[in-house]
């Protein structure tokens, strides 16, 4: 048996880091204080970030990332008044 100065390290293991859940329009309509219409009206718009469930459906069922939306709105207060819309990612 090696003596354990001798002894390679084993590799440390690092636990995945927690993976965000995505909510639902309500929940993400409660977070941006708005109404449940007004944020499907924006998703649909391409104003803000917005995942289909099935993005072949002629009617989506939307989901949110609360963190996407945080950050949507932080670009929105460095953008001066007036200034186009940020181009929506497909």
């Amino acid at each position: 048996m090696k003596n354990p100065s001798q002894m390679t390290p084993f590799a440390t293991v690092v636990p995945p880091a927690p993976v965000e859940r995505f909510v639902d329009p309500d929940t993400a309509a409660n977070y941006l204080q708005t109404t449940r219409r007004r944020l499907l009206e924006m998703v649909r718009e391409g104003l803000i970030p917005g995942h289909p469930l099935d993005p072949h459906a002629k009617k989506k069922d939307w989901r949110f990332l609360l963190s996407e939306l945080h950050a949507y709105m932080l670009s929105c207060d460095q953008r001066p008044p007036g200034a186009p819309k940020p181009q929506r990612r497909v």
